[in-house]
């Protein structure tokens, strides 16, 4: 074996060893970077790749070399002297350049580019989900089946409520107790007053109620969402008390949803109604079609709104008009208690038009909305994830 070619053998090994070394920058070892400083022809490589660099760089992103085509032409000019070796050397410089800068960028990208976190809107309940009547006494009842031991329960194995109804109409006592109704989630339900006002309590409920009302008036309290039907009496005003919000009628039919301060919101279906801030505001007269949304600073928004949104749930059915994707995918969560995680932050934003059956299972409601093409909505587990 001639000069030439010991010369041609040492530098490729030389600038494999450099290739190996510096394609996995954040792997070489200490006794990898000591061998590679005692290596003049590794050293020189190293040279070449940063002056290849360089150029490239000022070159603004020129046309690179076909690597394989280069290291196939070196293999064939094995017996070319010294010079040409050089000038391979050179060449095998710029790939293994070009092969760190894509490394050495994709790991430095992978190192300060935080991963996009999905942001929870909604977050499932693995507590037992079951429609409770408490009583005065502390005693509760459970009104629906109960879900098998050491099952998780949620959207698959909630029971459903077979007695959807409760009537105080025909109770007799001597003394008022005061009930509290919990309605979970995946559920609704209905309870006739004893003065016969109606009302739908939609799932993730707490409806508190006396069983008889005594007094100049009719206080109930409400924690979630309801729909009401007030039976009139004039002399005797119907209040709903919620954390933020006071509601005062004599008899018609609104809607309440107060699930947080933030997503208070009363409806007035028809009728007469006034809200009032639970921190001694003045009331404020509703008119049929309006919303009342409570905001931050105790005063409220009105808006004219479609009235199909806060009657249909009641009858059965998801209906969402003009409203964001956010405020859909939390209905959803809420009822099929699911995670919901948005992946697309700007499609939280997004507003539409969207009807489904509460009846059906999880999986045709995420069919339905895919269907519409804005988002993609993918079910893993327990948690919806929207794209």
């Amino acid at each position: 074996m001639n000069e030439h070619t010991d010369n041609i053998n040492n530098t490729e090994e030389s600038v494999k060893k450099a290739l190996d070394i510096m394609e996995s920058p954040a792997e070489i070892s200490d006794k990898q970077l000591q061998e590679l400083l005692e290596d003049e022809e590794c050293l020189q490589a190293c040279r070449d790749i940063m002056d290849s660099s360089l150029f490239l760089q000022q070159k603004g992103g020129a046309e690179l070399p076909d690597i394989e085509v280069e290291l196939e032409r070196f293999k064939k000019r094995k017996a070319a002297s010294r010079m040409r070796s050089i000038l391979w050397k050179t060449g095998i410089g710029i790939a293994a350049m070009i092969a760190i800068l894509f490394g050495s960028y994709y790991f430095i990208n992978t190192l300060t580019t935080p991963s996009v976190e999905p942001i929870t809107v909604f977050t499932a309940d693995t507590a037992p989900q079951h429609i409770i009547l408490q009583k005065d006494n502390g005693e509760k009842i459970m009104l629906d089946e109960p879900v098998a031991n050491n099952q998780i329960p949620n959207r698959a194995t909630t029971a459903k409520s077979e007695k959807k109804e409760l009537d105080y109409r025909q109770v007799i006592s001597k003394t008022t107790q005061t009930h509290v109704l919990t309605v979970p989630r995946g559920e609704s339900f209905k309870v006739v007053l004893c003065d016969g006002t109606e009302v739908w309590l939609n799932a993730n409920s707490n409806f508190v109620y006396p069983t008889a009302f005594v007094g100049k008036e009719r206080v109930v309290t409400l924690e979630g969402e309801a729909y009401f039907k007030v039976t009139k009496d004039p002399s005797r005003p119907f209040i709903v008390k919620t954390q933020t919000v006071q509601t005062r009628v004599l008899g018609t039919e609104f809607n309440i949803r107060s699930y947080s301060p933030e997503d208070t919101h009363v409806v007035l279906i028809n009728g007469k109604v006034e809200v009032s801030n639970t921190q001694g505001g003045s009331y404020t007269r509703l008119y049929p079609g309006e919303d009342a949304h409570l905001q931050s600073d105790g005063n409220f928004v009105l808006t004219e709104v479609d009235l199909d949104s806060y009657v249909y749930w009641k009858d059965g059915y998801f209906y969402f008009d003009d409203v964001t994707l956010k405020d859909i995918m939390q209905s959803l969560g809420r009822w099929y208690n699911v995670n919901i995680e948005f992946r697309n932050k700007e499609a939280m934003g997004y507003k539409m038009h969207f009807v489904s059956d509460r009846s059906k299972e999880l999986e045709h409601t995420i069919s339905l909305l895919n269907r519409m093409k804005k988002v993609t909505v993918t079910l893993q587990g327990n948690t919806l994830t929207i794209d």
